[in-house]
């Protein structure tokens, strides 16, 4: 019964380390793509520097004389307007960044405050879009327009009735 035991014992010790082994060897073989941290988060200021940056364009090569050329067609289609102003706006509920193009608004990307999370989002293009940040006990609603080719905000905030004990008092 004992070297029963013993061999079970030392089986599992074998499958166990066999495993470990092959879990760092397919880490290592991977390489650094799982835990390389060489890219760092951009602060709001990169971001708004980026989005005004104008868009590098490179030069088509002209077609030879005499030769008909065909461009490609493309089935990728692009959801992000076109440049247009673009403006960060904040509320005690999260921040969004937010882009015009003549007269409809983008929401580009949108960040909830510790204590908050995001809820319904209209993203646009649209002449009205908006964010939702909702706490525990608080909803934020950003709406954003655009007026005079800029993103404004117009904050709402509503308080939920209280969550505690499912008890109304009436």
């Amino acid at each position: 019964m004992f070297y029963r035991a013993a061999f079970v014992l030392l089986a599992w010790t074998a499958t166990a380390s066999g495993a470990v082994i092959a879990g760092l060897g397919a880490i290592s073989v991977l390489g650094e793509g799982i835990t390389d941290r060489t890219v760092d988060p951009m602060t709001s200021a990169q971001v708004r520097e980026a989005l005004t940056r104008p868009e590098p364009t490179t030069p088509r090569p002209s077609p030879s004389p005499g030769r008909a050329t065909r461009r490609p067609q493309s089935s990728l289609r692009t959801t992000v307007p076109p440049a247009g102003t673009v403006r960060s706006l904040s509320s005690s509920g999260g921040d969004v960044l937010a882009r015009c193009v003549r007269d409809s608004a983008y929401l580009l990307s949108w960040s909830p405050t510790q204590g908050y999370g995001a809820g319904d989002v209209r993203r646009g293009p649209a002449d009205t879009v908006f964010v939702e940040f909702e706490s525990g006990r608080r909803k934020m609603t950003m709406v954003v327009t655009c007026r005079d080719g800029r993103p404004v905000a117009v904050v709402r905030s509503e308080r939920h009735p209280r969550r505690d004990d499912g008890n109304q008092d009436h």
